[in-house]
């Protein structure tokens, strides 16, 4: 069954990188709301929207997420991902579907093999549970998840077939200090972790210079 549903998405998608849009019926816009969390808090959802054109919107939605470190997708008990929650109002019948990539990131579908309906033309359609690292929770900052490599599929219309590039949205704990890299001009500053230990250099992960946070990738 699991089979079947994957190559009823991997159909949906095709329709998607093929299809043409001449009447602009299905000019639909997948986006994301902001998030701010209160500074050692570990878990979250962010909610992903869509905006159409009109409302009974035949269509299947898919998009990757790429998340900065210390951030991850929540999992149960068992390891096993936790399933984003679709939004009842805006979508009908709708199932979420998570599918590993070569990448490493995750790709989300949202499909329905009895072509279900999305109403009203704008707001989220579905909510990701995400986990934040205590070490990065417990500490102000701003970070960015990205949403790419979109698809909107619709039967014999299309508006946004394949955006790579996609949006940012950004994620706020505390009162949000900013990640930034570590400027030149402060490499002979002193460097410490998040637990406030100095460290003899700047590896991978998210450190304290000049009093403030910077990230190394």
């Amino acid at each position: 069954m699991k089979k079947f549903y994957m190559t009823m998405v991997a159909m949906l998608c095709g329709v998607a990188a093929m299809a043409q849009n001449p009447t602009g019926q299905f000019d639909n816009e997948l986006y994301a709301e902001e998030v701010k969390l209160d500074k050692g808090e570990t878990s979250f959802e962010l909610p992903i929207c869509m905006k159409n054109a009109e409302e009974n919107v035949v269509t299947a939605v898919s998009f990757r997420i790429g998340l900065p470190e210390g951030f991850s997708h929540s999992v149960n008990k068992k390891g096993k991902m936790v399933d984003a929650v679709v939004d009842e109002d805006r979508m009908e019948d709708h199932k979420p579907m998570w599918m590993a990539t070569d990448g490493g990131d995750y790709m989300l579908n949202l499909y329905d093999t009895n072509s279900g309906t999305f109403y009203e033309t704008e707001g989220p359609i579905c909510y990701v549970p995400l986990t934040v690292a205590e070490d990065v929770a417990a500490v102000d900052g701003t970070y960015a998840i990205k949403i790419y490599a979109i698809s909107l599929a619709a039967p014999g219309a299309v508006s946004l077939p394949t955006n790579e590039d996609g949006f940012e949205v950004t994620v706020t704990i505390g009162e949000g200090t900013g990640i930034n890299s570590i400027n030149a001009n402060d490499s002979n500053a002193p460097i410490y972790n998040v637990a406030g230990q100095r460290v003899s250099k700047a590896q991978k992960g998210v450190f304290i210079q000049n009093g403030k946070k910077v990230a190394v990738k």
